[in-house]
């Protein structure tokens, strides 16, 4: 990050908060209806981060015994691309 020379904004907790809820409720209104979900990552500005992130999230989820606090850390990796793809670089 400090090798492209940009300034980068400090992604604020209530940004965080307000990426998770959004992701929440997408998730939730695409609860069994895969197309929702997939038009969700479509229409992402970050399609190569959420393919990447995906990617690494089913491999970590196959190498693992699942337990219920996995849900934690994949909505910890979703909220951090959300809070990527989203957040506006200074001075744009």
């Amino acid at each position: 990050m400090k090798e492209s020379g940009l300034t980068w904004v400090t992604v604020t907790e209530d940004e965080q908060e307000r990426q998770m809820q959004r992701y929440a409720a997408i998730v939730e209104s695409s609860s069994g209806r895969d197309e929702l979900l997939h038009q969700y990552i479509d229409s992402h500005p970050e399609k190569w981060l959420v393919a990447y992130v995906s990617s690494e999230l089913s491999s970590w989820l196959k190498r693992i015994v699942p337990e219920e606090s996995d849900i934690y850390v994949m909505l910890a990796a979703w909220n951090l691309v959300n809070c990527i793809a989203f957040a506006e670089l200074a001075g744009t």
